[in-house]
């Protein structure tokens, strides 16, 4: 999976990272201990952010 970071709406760094979730696996943890990823927890609910700004915590939903 390739890292790539998106600007946050809020703060507007180049810090944000896309939200996986689900059960992670090894490489994926890894990803997240790296704040390449973040994880979103188990469940994906219709409507919930797809990133994640590691810099001031911000979510929100892509506009794909």
């Amino acid at each position: 999976m390739p890292h790539r970071q998106y600007l946050c709406p809020e703060c507007g760094t180049l810090a944000g990272v896309r939200i996986l979730y689900g059960y992670p696996g090894d490489k994926v943890i890894k990803q997240a201990e790296r704040l390449e990823v973040h994880l979103g927890g188990c469940c994906d609910v219709i409507g919930a952010p797809d990133r994640h700004c590691t810099e001031c915590g911000h979510e929100w939903m892509s506009s794909q």
